[in-house]
């Protein structure tokens, strides 16, 4: 039977944990698992608890298997469910507080309620024999779910079983892994914590106890945050009860990012690690599946576990599930242009000190990488002025953004052209707090930066060759504009780290590029020269003519190009490739990790 709502202000079902949350039968667990543990001389300890607590009895009985149990998953479960039925039915149940008054105020109320729990069908049915007739409608024990909490899955059955869609349900739980589970499923969760701190796991409200809860505080605390005038907030942190919780926001606020924590859900990129190390990223669509020689992991499987979790697929081969970084990201996305390596990145970062709300002009974009780490460094108050003279690589930088973020942020303009003649378009003069250069010939942008920069303001470069260095430094100085310029390069060296096995690492990104770095000067300042002594360094015009073909009098449109500072360039062909790429992923990230299309 399809249940309604009573009213617009009640949920039609609650879905309810049971242990921990309904009765106290973590004693009688407790019992059961040390006795089998220490068989085998393993010691229960707080860690291991905190772990089991609320978690799938498959997963909660292969953590014992790796610690030295030697029974099958099986015959673990089978000992354990045998163990807590004899204590139940030996013993008074002990309820937790409040629990049984609310189950029978919904009862009279008329709203349903789902029995949730990862406990097997035997113990599930044994505690509902032992509570007053007609508190719950169903059960849906752990032995009958394809997948255990935290997957969404098992409260969506629950919310099936009532006849009702999740979103107009409500949970209670009183464990991290249970909430995990209810949050992402999409029902209003309450956690109720017992034994676990619940302060950071996801939930809608936190109550300290249900002992004088009743069916209209249930349905006050659902109205928050299920009614359509209302959105749901989170983690209302200060929430002491539902008598005095925190009042949500207007649901006509923007949508959220893409969470950078927290359980996984549709539309996330996720990093799968297999066995030898090999990363495969992917992007979580309904209905999707990751395929590899040795099995196959159905997307559904992923969404809903907490970051950092270990997935198998079909033949047992097990993969550490994560976000990927932003330096991971920018190391697999697709490219038109060589990126900036992250330990360049955060070098430009940090020497030219992009802060939060700061604006920063950039240019060129390339594939993206250096705009994604400035977008991160400036936060939503500041603003990123990019330009790029081809427009496939702008595109391609776009989609990235728009793959890693979810969409394209507000604070990011792309401009197709060359800087000179389309930034005093684009910003006043002296109103920019930091230029990026990444590109051919920086040189030729150093007086349009300085025309925008604000005295003190820093200009950065970012160069492959010294030729360029030469090139750029010599301009910086002749312009009059600026601080004398620091240059500097950038090498990480990565070490083996195993057991007694501790060397540097056989192979390592060497050279990538120099960073050139100088301070815009106050209007009308004249830079002091700098002391030194005259050394075989000096040198003449004419030395930098023969180094520098261009100061010469050479065309220096015919001096530099890509080629002759060793740039690889792509064909028409692969960019376009790479831009359906990007723009394929960034879809599937907008779209909420839908798999149309």
């Amino acid at each position: 039977m399809v249940n309604t709502l009573p009213t617009e202000r009640t949920p039609a079902a609650v879905l309810w944990d049971m242990d921990g949350t309904l009765i106290d039968s973590e004693p009688l667990w407790l019992e059961a698992e040390v006795a089998m543990l220490a068989r085998y001389g393993i010691e229960m300890t707080t860690e291991l608890r905190d772990r089991i607590v609320g978690s799938g009895l498959r997963t909660s009985a292969q953590l014992f298997r790796d610690l030295g149990v030697r029974l099958t998953v099986d015959e673990i479960i089978d000992e354990w469910a045998t163990s807590v039925i004899a204590g139940l039915l030996a013993t008074r149940p002990d309820w937790r507080p409040g629990a049984v008054e609310l189950l029978q105020s919904l009862r009279d109320a008329g709203v349903p309620c789902v029995l949730v729990t990862m406990s097997v069908r035997g113990i599930a049915d044994t505690v509902v024999r032992l509570l007053p007739e007609g508190m719950f409608s169903g059960v849906i024990a752990g032995d009958e779910v394809a997948h255990e909490k935290p997957h969404p899955d098992p409260y969506l059955r629950g919310a099936a079983l009532a006849g009702v869609p999740i979103e107009a349900c409500l949970a209670i739980e009183d464990s991290v892994t249970g909430l995990n589970s209810a949050f992402a499923s999409g029902a209003v969760t309450v956690g109720v914590p017992n034994l676990l701190d619940l302060s950071d796991a996801p939930k809608h409200e936190l109550w300290p106890t249900l002992a004088g809860v009743d069916a209209a505080q249930i349905a006050e605390a659902f109205a928050r945050h299920a009614d359509p005038s209302r959105a749901a907030d989170p983690s209302p942190e200060t929430a002491a009860g539902p008598e005095n919780a925190p009042e949500p926001a207007s649901r006509n606020a923007p949508e959220p990012a893409p969470a950078l924590s927290g359980p996984l859900g549709y539309g996330d990129r996720v990093q799968l690690t297999g066995p030898k190390g090999r990363l495969n990223t992917i992007t979580l669509v309904e209905g999707g599946e990751f395929h590899s020689h040795r099995g196959m992991i159905r997307h559904a499987e992923i969404v809903g576990l907490p970051d950092g979790s270990v997935v198998a697929n079909s033949s047992g081969e097990e993969y550490l599930a994560l976000r990927p970084l932003l330096s991971d990201f920018v190391m697999s996305m697709p490219r038109g242009a060589a990126i900036v390596y992250p330990k360049d990145a955060a070098q430009i970062v940090s020497l030219a000190d992009i802060f939060p709300g700061a604006r920063v002009v950039e240019a060129g974009v390339g594939s993206g990488a250096l705009s994604l780490h400035l977008l991160r460094a400036i936060g939503p108050a500041g603003e990123l002025f990019s330009f790029e003279r081809r427009e496939e690589f702008a595109e391609i930088a776009r989609a990235n953004a728009a793959a890693f973020s979810g969409s394209t942020p507000d604070n990011w303009t792309v401009t197709v052209g060359d800087l000179q003649e389309t930034l005093p378009a684009a910003c006043e003069p002296g109103s920019v707090d930091r230029v990026v250069l990444d590109m051919l010939a920086p040189w030729e942008c150093v007086d349009a930066a300085a025309e925008a920069l604000k005295p003190g303001g820093v200009l950065i470069c970012y160069v492959a060759t010294v030729t360029q260095l030469s090139r750029t430094a010599e301009q910086i100085r002749r312009s009059g504009a600026y601080t004398h310029p620091q240059s500097s390069e950038t090498m990480v060296r990565g070490w083996h780290v195993e057991g007694l096995a501790v060397r540097p690492d056989h192979r390592m990104v060497a050279h990538t590029g120099f960073l050139l770095t100088a301070r815009r000067l106050a209007p009308g300042a004249v830079l002091p020269d700098l002391k030194r002594r005259a050394s075989k360094s000096d040198f003449t015009d004419a030395d930098l003519a023969s180094w520098l073909p261009d100061l010469g009098g050479a065309d220096a449109s015919e001096v530099w190009k890509p080629e002759a500072v060793g740039e690889r360039g792509k064909s028409e062909k692969v960019l376009r490739k790479k831009a359906r790429e990007a723009r394929r992923i960034a879809e599937q990230r907008e779209r909420g990790g839908s798999a149309d299309g």
